[in-house]
């Protein structure tokens, strides 16, 4: 499958950093492009996959640093976990997009996303994933439940086995939920994008000259005037995402971005009243780096959905 080119932006980022949402992904990709010879069914309470006569279910499996996957199953060419295989289980809820933030956040630079189409569901695909710590070559599949945990795959290799990755998808395109019917699609929605890009592109056309003028320098009176307009900006930006109407599965990610467009307001509005106070300002800026940076996990959230940023 094809994944374009992405530039990509700091979670953690110091306060002059800005990020923009500016397309979209679209269209679909396929798992595998031929499914394995069934030999054998995995079945648990949440899926069922088909798996070939090589493959061995193995114990435990092995632990991918971060992602807390709960009642994991394994599978392994020959049951020797060690090298390669496939973990699946689900994710705790509660996160706002597919991938926990702890997760994404540990990560150098966010992963390849596209939208693939399983046997009788979709999933997002995160390819090229690096993860401190974790020697391997990673695939994910992410397949979102709003009602409830998602269920993820997870397709891994050592260098000297990366030949197995191909049968790895080959047996996550044969996945079925059981008692989940995907009434919903997972691609991106090319208005929504459009209207989302316009809000994020309209606050960050004043985000960052304004973030750069609040250095240290600065006097308190100009601090004060600049943190009041960009309590403004984040505050107009709020009340226009409130005006979108966002797919099923991008609810989560839009909730979390208003709330924190909401607490960056009110952080920036606390520095406006503090500009005069070196100990309550130095608070008050601790409080807009961390606004701040919600921000942009939020952002996060939808690139992991498959709308692009740059």
């Amino acid at each position: 499958m094809r994944i374009p080119n992405r530039r990509y932006f700091t979670l953690a980022a110091p306060i002059l950093a800005a990020v923009a949402i500016v397309g979209f992904l679209i269209g679909h990709a396929h798992a595998g492009s031929a499914s394995p010879v069934k030999a054998r069914t995995l079945s648990t309470s949440r899926f069922l996959l088909d798996y070939p006569a090589s493959w061995r279910r193995v114990a435990g499996g092995p632990v991918i640093p971060g992602l807390p996957i709960v009642h994991p199953v394994a599978l392994a060419p020959h049951g020797e976990a060690a090298h390669a295989g496939l973990v699946a289980g689900q994710l705790a809820g509660g996160e706002a997009g597919p991938l926990p933030r702890s997760f994404v956040a540990s990560m150098p630079r966010l992963p390849a996303t596209a939208v693939v189409d399983l046997l009788e569901v979709q999933a997002y695909r995160y390819a090229q994933l690096e993860i401190p710590g974790y020697g391997q070559s990673l695939t994910l599949y992410a397949i979102p439940n709003p009602a409830g945990n998602e269920t993820v795959l997870a397709c891994y290799a050592a260098a000297a086995f990366a030949d197995q990755l191909r049968p790895c998808d080959q047996i996550v395109a044969t996945v079925t939920l059981a008692g989940q019917a995907q009434s919903y699609d997972l691609t991106p929605e090319p208005a929504y994008a459009r209207e989302l890009s316009s809000s994020i592109a309209g606050l960050n056309g004043q985000r960052l000259d304004l973030r750069r003028m609040l250095g240290s320098q600065a006097s308190a009176a100009t601090v004060a005037a600049l943190a009041r307009r960009l309590a403004s900006k984040f505050a107009d930006t709020a009340a226009g995402l409130s005006t979108l109407e966002p797919s099923l599965v991008a609810r989560g990610a839009q909730a979390a971005l208003s709330k924190a467009m909401v607490e960056a307001r009110r952080a920036y509005t606390a520095l406006a009243t503090t500009a005069g106070s070196p100990s309550r300002s130095q608070r008050a800026r601790k409080r807009v780096y961390e606004a701040e940076a919600d921000v942009n996990a939020a952002l996060a959230d939808f690139s992991l959905l498959g709308y692009d940023h740059a």
